[in-house]
């Protein structure tokens, strides 16, 4: 019995070291990817160690990342974790809450202090070195707080709604206007705001939201140019890849799109040198990133031009939640410059003086508006 038992321990043993040294080939062999079509985002790549990064701690936070979004056979290991949890009744996986009437819900991490400070600081620096400038900030809610009679009984959600009133009231004493979104949402019900298998907001939403700024900004605020239209009735997102959950359900996916002849534009992509006379790609509709159909998902910059008959030239600092939501500005300003900072390496100062912007427009949903890698870099830079 005892020889049985010392052969099973040395078997184990042997098969533990055989995942630990396959999974470190992997590691070595594999080449790292850049992007999770599954996941639908881009993926942590190897950071590089320097002295600040070691000090600050941000080299071993994005060390983790990278060995997490690297991890051999990642998505596999995210189906199986999932499908144990179902078995086992979970209702969560990867940081997504499986929640009622069919939606799958991500969590918020509240950034730490010193994260919290430093994004900011750099919120202050940017408004106050441009103070002749109107500027708004729409601080999109997530579905975590829009639609938290949906979790999970006793779900151990992340506080959002006490992040964002937090950021309201610190952002008080500078030129920089908070739109707070909530209460209009409220209002609307949870309705089709978000998609029950992805993280990003519907364009219900963001007409609701384009609605709002136009009153706090002096826009137009008539929609009639636009008309909503399904696009896809087969839409699968990013939350159903991440938590596992849900891998049957579709959503919806609408669009506004102008109607003949009411809004005129030329976008310009500016790093891929291309142009475009619209804001859709209708070709995405065929490709698992349906949301991409918004101007083809994130690019460092595009300029719009448009027909309108002003001088306004507005700055839009941005996440994905824009994507939907810049059309309905195309009515209201003769030139957009759009500028997503997580990609975005040119000089921005330099850039709003070229450009001659008149406004300045930051749209962040509140997850990436806590992340701790927020515009930083570009908004500090002197």
């Amino acid at each position: 019995m005892k020889k049985k038992r010392l052969l099973f321990l040395r078997g184990l043993a042997v098969l533990a070291l055989a995942a630990v040294l396959l999974l470190d080939a992997g590691f070595v062999l594999l080449p790292d990817r850049a992007f999770s079509p599954v996941e639908n985002r881009n993926l942590q790549q190897r950071p590089a160690v320097t002295l600040r990064g070691i000090t600050s701690g941000r080299f071993e936070s994005r060390f983790e990342s990278y060995v997490n979004d690297q991890f051999p056979l990642r998505d596999r290991w995210v189906a199986l974790k999932a499908a144990l949890d179902r078995l086992m009744g979970r209702t969560e996986s990867n940081g997504v809450f499986l929640a009622r009437h069919g939606y799958l819900i991500q969590d918020f991490s509240m950034p730490a202090e010193s994260e919290y400070a430093a994004n900011l600081a750099a919120l202050r620096t940017f408004s106050e070195r441009h103070p002749e400038l109107p500027q708004y900030l729409l601080a999109v809610p997530t579905a975590l707080s829009v639609c938290a009679g949906e979790l999970p009984a006793f779900a151990p959600a992340g506080d959002e709604d006490g992040y964002l009133d937090r950021l309201q009231r610190d952002l008080a004493s500078v030129p920089l206007q908070f739109v707070d979104l909530r209460p209009d949402f409220a209002e609307a019900g949870k309705g089709p705001l978000y998609y029950r298998t992805d993280h990003h907001w519907t364009s219900d939403a963001a007409r609701i939201a384009y609605l709002r700024l136009s009153e706090v900004a002096g826009l137009a605020g008539e929609t009639g140019r636009f008309e909503r239209r399904l696009l896809s009735n087969r839409f699968c997102g990013t939350l159903t890849a991440m938590s596992g959950f849900r891998t049957g359900e579709r959503d919806d996916l609408y669009a506004y799109l102008p109607r003949e002849g009411e809004v005129r534009c030329v976008v310009q992509y500016v790093d891929e040198g291309r142009k475009s006379s619209s804001f859709y790609q209708l070709e995405y509709l065929d490709q698992r990133d349906q949301y991409a159909v918004f101007f083809g998902g994130n690019h460092p910059e595009i300029r719009i031009e448009t027909a309108v008959d002003n001088e306004r030239t507005l700055l839009v600092l941005k996440d994905s939640y824009a994507n939907c939501f810049v059309p309905f500005l195309a009515q209201d300003y003769r030139r957009i410059v759009v500028v997503d900072p997580r990609y975005f390496t040119g000089d921005l100062e330099q850039l709003m003086e070229t450009e001659r912007i008149s406004e300045v427009l930051f749209l962040y949903n509140a997850a990436t508006l806590a992340a701790d890698t927020l515009l930083r870099q570009d908004l500090v830079r002197q």
